[in-house]
């Protein structure tokens, strides 16, 4: 169903921005074109945070889950069929801004470029990067625990891939 509704979405798209356009202006761009852009993803990589609550003299551990989000440079491969609308793949890295910058996220995909010289795109795909996570016999052994001080505990990771979305603006 999401495939058949994002056939819809570029065969709307194609043709409102290649048939809306003047005959003549077609000749003056190129049809195949490598470009560089940047500009922010969403991924659904999963980071599990642990932080620790002190109340008085008990300490109890507190998890929390965020998405990785960031900045993205990236390099997009383009079919333009019009000068208005192009569609392809792209290769690059995001930052996410809540992780050490240690830890780079890979993002690969398709791209669809809008607009008058391609400046806008809208970029779908994988990412791939490590996450932190707390494993469950962890998660459990902290909440069964009693506390004095806060404990000195290493994070774990593991390579993971999730579906990513963003937008970027073409550099060059």
């Amino acid at each position: 169903m999401r495939n058949f509704l994002l056939v819809i979405l570029l065969w709307v798209a194609h043709g409102s921005f290649c048939q809306a356009q003047n005959p003549n202006e077609q000749i003056d761009f190129k049809k195949h074109e490598l470009v560089w852009s940047a500009g922010l993803f969403k991924s659904w990589l999963t980071d599990t945070h642990l932080g620790f609550n002190k109340i008085d003299n008990k300490i109890s551990p507190v998890f929390d889950e965020q998405k990785k989000i960031g900045l993205s440079l990236q390099s997009h491969y383009l079919y333009k069929p019009c000068k208005l609308f192009g569609l392809g793949a792209h290769l690059g890295i995001g930052l996410d801004v809540y992780s050490n910058i240690k830890t780079p996220v890979v993002l690969f995909g398709g791209s669809i470029s809008l607009g008058d010289n391609n400046q806008f795109m809208i970029d779908f795909g994988w990412a791939d990067g490590k996450r932190k996570r707390i494993t469950d016999e962890m998660k459990t052994q902290l909440l069964d625990s009693n506390y004095s001080e806060i404990p000195e505990i290493y994070e774990d990771s593991e390579l993971n891939t999730a579906f990513y979305i963003g937008v970027s603006y073409r550099l060059f």
